[in-house]
C-alpha cells in the first residue's frame, strides 16, 4: 500500500467518526475504495456500536441484559449497513475530497466484468427465481 496507515489509537478515532490529520488523507481514500471496503466498514461499525456492551453492567437480570445488547447492536449494525454509501461519502468529504468520489472509484470496474455478471444473473433468473432453483 502506498499511503500511510494510522496507528491503532488514530484508527479508533477514525472509526468513531473523527477526522484524521492531512498525512492520512490518501489512506482514507484507499480505505473507502479498496475491494474489502464493506468489511472494513463493518469493523468500524462494530467499534462504534461496542458502546452497547456497557448495558451488560446494568444491575438487572442477565436474561434482560443479553437480549438488550444483541438488539441494540443488531439495530445499530442494520442501520450502519443501510446507509453504508452515505457514511463512506461523509468520510470522503470530511477529509477534503469531492462528494461521490469514493463511489466513482469503486464503480470503475471494467465494463466487461459488469456485463459478464449481468449475463450470469439474467441466465440464472431467466425463468424466474423459483424455477431456476428447482432445475438444480
Amino acid at each position: 500500500m502506498w499511503a500511510t496507515r494510522p496507528g491503532p489509537v488514530r484508527w479508533l478515532w477514525y472509526a468513531w467518526g473523527g477526522r484524521l490529520p492531512h498525512a492520512y488523507r490518501e489512506w482514507v481514500l484507499y480505505d473507502l475504495t479498496r475491494p474489502t471496503w464493506v468489511l472494513w466498514h463493518g469493523a468500524r461499525a462494530l467499534v462504534q456500536h461496542s458502546v452497547w456492551l456497557l448495558l451488560l453492567l446494568l444491575p438487572i437480570p442477565m436474561s434482560l441484559r443479553g437480549p438488550m445488547v444483541l438488539l441494540a447492536m443488531g439495530v445499530g449494525l442494520f442501520y450502519s449497513f443501510a446507509f453504508i454509501e452515505d457514511a463512506s461519502e461523509r468520510k470522503i468529504v470530511q477529509h477534503g475530497y469531492p462528494p461521490w468520489l469514493a463511489r466513482a472509484i469503486r464503480e470503475e470496474t471494467p465494463r466487461a466484468d459488469r456485463e459478464q455478471v449481468a449475463e450470469l444473473y439474467a441466465a440464472y433468473y431467466k425463468d424466474g427465481p423459483g424455477e431456476a432453483a428447482s432445475r438444480d
